[in-house]
């Protein structure tokens, strides 16, 4: 009964040294699970993406960039606007999701058709599909670019959160950054 109270505790002060490592939910995290976010050094100066679902053309707009470190398999990204806790706040929302395809329950259930879209570059490569989907992203370390066209609900200092969605319907919370 110690050894197993004592294992709880540490369990406990392990959770209490990290608040702020990424959290997977549905599944267990995988070793080395996780996915960073900062603002890329061209946001705001490049046009790849329009403002609505499965928008990947340039609308003449700059857009706002970001960088995300994701460790593979990845079926679907969100960037959506969090709270000062990282909590998902329901007043933006951007993925690789179209159509009808639904978002996870811990980021309001959203329809692709209802956010908006997410470009994904690897190495300048864009790695959406034509109409604006992920194409799956393989085992291992990536290093992503993410663009989202600038709206009235990304102001500056709006506090955002990346995902990552495992194809098993996991989900990773990365880390935040304020716009």
């Amino acid at each position: 009964m110690r050894t197993a109270c004592l294992l709880v505790v540490i369990g406990m002060l392990g959770c209490a040294a990290n608040p702020s490592a990424p959290v997977e939910s549905g599944t267990p995290a995988a070793s080395g699970a996780s996915v960073t976010l900062e603002k890329s050094a061209d946001s705001g100066q490049v046009d790849r993406v329009g403002p609505t679902d499965g928008a990947l053309a340039p609308d003449g707009t700059n857009d706002l960039g970001f960088v995300a470190q994701v460790d593979g398999p990845v079926a679907a990204l969100f960037l959506v606007a969090v709270d000062e806790t990282g909590k998902p706040t329901g007043t933006f929302q951007a993925d690789t999701l179209v159509g009808q395809s639904e978002s996870p329950a811990e980021l309001g259930a959203k329809p692709g058709s209802g956010t908006s879209g997410l470009g994904v570059f690897e190495a300048d490569k864009a790695l959406n599909s034509k109409d604006g989907a992920l194409e799956a992203i393989g085992d291992g370390p990536h290093h992503l670019t993410l663009y989202v066209a600038p709206s009235g609900a990304v102001s500056a200092g709006t506090k955002l959160r990346v995902y990552a969605q495992r194809p098993d319907k996991s989900l990773v919370a990365g880390s935040t950054v304020t716009n």
